[in-house]
């Protein structure tokens, strides 16, 4: 459907986008599983992102390919199956019972008609996906908020966040340095780029525990101005990411303005006299750990069940992939305020389909 702005497709809008609301005076959208795949058109964006990571990928030898009864399931189902089951925080033996319950999520989601998944079946297949196209779909995702106006890239917030390892045995994990409030962790590491208005993650980049966020600031920055052409004004960030190298590319590179603590008795003031305010808009800042918050609470971004840096980085992107279809869905429904409520916006979860 054409929009009056010129943008075509189901994220199309040119209207202004709201603050999102702390209050519980709006009413619920109660959206259920078949009505968001509709709504957004995730199956066939699925299909694309598993078709061009296939293309985009190297090629296996004519010898290594597998042989053997052919695949009834797409792995593009697969892939819309395993972002369902996180954004209604199921298993994998919970999504399958719910496949098996509920006939119309089935076709839904590009099943054979009478034919579920067993979760076995569907553990393996996310696992031989990896990340690759969970990564892809986030990406596009991403694109689909910009079309739509819900972010703007104009004020953005720098930060990170640990995620305890699953198991001590995680081989890809690291212990974090000690902090008074946290002590040591032993995990990884999220370091994201947030939409300060929207509150939406634009980028995001994983590590073990004990790197440190400064270098990890230049490819987010990087890739937000010069891939997505977002027009960055406002960079803020905490004081682990102070360093004069990174506050001249914000500011000749990026061509932004670099809000970053600093301190006084290291620095002269004549070589900082640009941050010499930053206090007045440190606040700002504060978001990006209220959407650490709702990541951790409502969409359990971390580290269960997955051992090792591909099955961790595949749920980080499945996690982010979430959130970005709960701002989607809640925009198509003509509640934007609503983005970052997920219990708001979806439906309950109810197996049965005459409870639907």
């Amino acid at each position: 459907m054409n929009d009056p702005t010129g943008v075509v497709g189901p994220f199309a809008s040119g209207e202004p986008v709201p603050p999102p609301r702390r209050r519980h005076r709006l009413r619920p959208l109660g959206i259920h599983a078949v009505q968001l795949i509709g709504m957004l058109s995730l199956l066939p964006i699925a299909a694309s992102v598993v078709a061009l990571a296939h293309l985009s990928s190297r090629r296996l030898p004519a010898h290594a390919r597998q042989r053997g009864r052919p695949r009834t399931y797409s792995d593009a189902s697969v892939l819309l199956i395993a972002l369902i089951a996180r954004l209604w925080q199921l298993s994998t033996r919970e999504v399958c019972d719910w496949l098996g319950r509920w006939s119309a999520l089935a076709t839904a989601c590009g099943l054979p008609p009478g034919q579920v998944i067993h979760p076995a079946q569907l553990s393996r297949r996310i696992r031989r996906l990896g990340p690759y196209p969970c990564w892809l779909l986030y990406l596009a995702l991403v694109w689909g908020v910009l079309r739509c106006g819900l972010a703007t890239g104009r004020d953005v917030v720098l930060d990170s966040t640990l995620l305890a390892a699953w198991t001590p045995q995680d081989p890809d994990a690291a212990w974090s340095y000690p902090t008074p409030r946290k002590g040591r962790i032993f995990g990884y590491k999220v370091h994201v780029l947030l939409d300060r208005l929207s509150r939406l993650p634009l980028g995001f980049l994983l590590s073990p525990a004990n790197r440190n966020d400064l270098p990890f600031a230049y490819p987010l920055l990087w890739f937000v101005r010069f891939v997505l052409g977002l027009p960055i004004h406002i960079v803020r960030a905490d004081g682990a990411y102070w360093g004069l190298g990174l506050v001249r590319f914000i500011v000749t590179v990026i061509g932004a303005h670099a809000i970053i603590p600093f301190n006084r008795k290291k620095q002269p003031l004549s070589r900082v006299r640009q941050l010499a305010y930053w206090p007045v808009s440190y606040l700002a800042r504060a978001i990006i750990e209220r959407f650490f918050g709702i990541a951790k609470c409502h969409y359990r971004l971390g580290t269960a069940y997955t051992v090792g840096w591909e099955p961790v980085l595949t749920q980080v992107c499945l996690t982010f992939s979430a959130i970005l279809v709960v701002a989607l869905a809640a925009h198509q429904a003509g509640a934007p305020e609503l983005r970052l409520s997920p219990t708001r916006v979806l439906a309950h979860y109810q197996p049965v389909e005459a409870t639907l």
